[in-house]
C-alpha cells in the first residue's frame, strides 16, 4: 500500500532501466544521510566517533562497509586508469620490462631465460593492472585485519562480523586517503620530472599507519598502547596479505612458464631474479622453490597456532 512496502520499506516501483540505476548511483554519491560523501567526511574528521557509533548500533550514520570498500576500490582503479591514460603514470609492463635485468635458473637454458622475462612482463601487465587484483588485495587485507583486530580488541566486539565491518571501513578509507594523496602527488611529479610509477610506498605506509593509529585509539581508547595494537594488527594483516599474494602470483607465473615453454625448474633448483628501478637501485633475489614456499607458510602456521591457543586455553 502506498509508495513503499510497510514491511521492508522497498519502493513499489524500483528502478528497472539504465537511467533509473544511474540515478540511484548518483543519488548515493550525494546522499547527505549515510551516503558516500558523509561517510568519507565522518571517517576523516572524526573516525573514532563514527566507528564507535557504528559498532554501537547506529548504522545509518555510515555507508554499508562492503559498499564503502568496493566504492573506494572503484575510485582508486579509475584514478590509476586516468593517470595512465593521461601519460602521468608509467604502466606496470613498462616498469617491469625496464626493471628486470636478469632472470636465470640452474635448470634452464639462457635462451629460455629471455622468454621467461617476457612472460614476467606479460604477467605483471595482466595481474597488477587488473581491477580484480585490486579488489582481491583489499579483500584479503580486510579479512586478515578483521582476524587480528578481533583478537587484539576482542572485548569491544560482540560478534566477529563487527570486526569485519570495522576492518572494511578502515581499509576502504585508507584506499580513499591514498587516492586523494595520489591526486595531489601525480600532477606535481609529472610537471617536475615526467611520468612516475605512482605514489611512493613510504607515503602510503605513513598514511596507513597514521590513520590506523587514529582510528583504533579513537574507537577503542588505550592511548599509545591502543595505537601500537592497531599498528600491530595492520602490520601483521599486510604481512600475511603480501605472502598470500606472493604465493598466488608466483604460482600463476610458474604456470605461465610451464604452459608456454613446457619447461619448469626442478623444485630444488635455484631461481634468481635481479630487479632494478628507475633510480638505479637494484635488488637480487635467489631462492629454491620448495624451501621458499615452506618459509612463506610459516607465518600462517604461527597465526593459526596462536588462534587455536586463545580459543582453547
Amino acid at each position: 500500500m502506498g509508495t513503499y512496502c510497510p514491511d521492508c520499506g522497498q519502493d513499489v516501483n524500483p528502478p528497472d532501466s539504465v537511467l533509473g540505476v544511474l540515478s540511484v548511483f548518483f543519488r548515493e554519491l550525494v546522499d547527505i544521510e549515510g551516503g558516500l560523501w558523509p561517510s568519507m567526511w565522518a571517517l576523516t574528521a572524526r573516525p573514532g566517533v563514527a566507528l564507535s557509533r557504528y559498532l554501537g548500533g547506529a548504522r545509518q550514520d555510515l555507508m554499508h562497509p562492503g559498499r564503502y570498500l568496493l566504492a573506494s576500490i572503484v575510485v582508486a582503479f579509475g584514478t590509476d586508469r586516468a593517470f595512465t591514460w593521461l601519460g602521468m603514470r608509467t604502466p606496470y609492463d613498462e616498469r617491469v620490462s625496464e626493471g628486470i635485468t636478469r632472470t636465470e635458473s640452474s635448470d634452464i637454458a639462457p635462451e629460455t631465460a629471455a622468454q621467461i622475462r617476457s612472460l614476467l612482463v606479460t604477467a605483471a601487465d595482466q595481474v597488477m593492472e587488473s581491477q580484480a587484483f585490486l579488489v582481491t588485495t583489499n579483500l584479503v587485507l580486510t579479512g586478515f585485519l578483521s582476524l587480528t583486530v578481533w583478537r587484539l580488541f576482542r572485548r569491544y566486539f560482540q560478534r566477529g562480523a563487527q570486526a569485519s565491518a570495522f576492518s572494511a571501513l578502515v581499509v576502504g578509507h585508507t584506499v580513499f586517503l591514498r587516492t586523494a594523496a595520489e591526486l595531489l602527488y601525480m600532477p606535481v611529479t609529472y610537471l617536475s620530472s615526467g611520468p612516475s610509477s605512482g605514489l611512493p610506498g613510504k607515503i602510503t605506509f605513513v598514511i596507513i599507519a597514521v590513520y590506523v593509529v587514529i582510528a583504533t585509539t579513537g574507537t577503542f581508547g588505550g592511548g599509545w598502547k591502543g595505537g601500537l595494537k592497531g599498528l600491530l594488527a595492520a602490520g601483521w594483516a599486510a604481512f600475511e596479505q603480501a605472502l598470500v599474494l606472493g604465493i598466488v602470483i608466483a604460482g600463476y607465473v610458474s604456470w605461465m612458464i610451464y604452459a608456454r615453454l613446457g619447461e619448469y625448474p626442478s623444485p630444488g633448483g635455484t631461481f634468481s631474479l635481479s630487479y632494478g628501478d628507475t633510480t638505479g637501485d637494484t635488488m637480487a633475489v635467489a631462492f629454491q622453490i620448495l624451501p621458499a614456499v615452506a618459509i612463506l607458510l610459516i607465518p600462517f602456521a604461527l597465526h593459526a597456532g596462536l588462534e587455536f591457543y586463545y580459543r582453547h586455553r
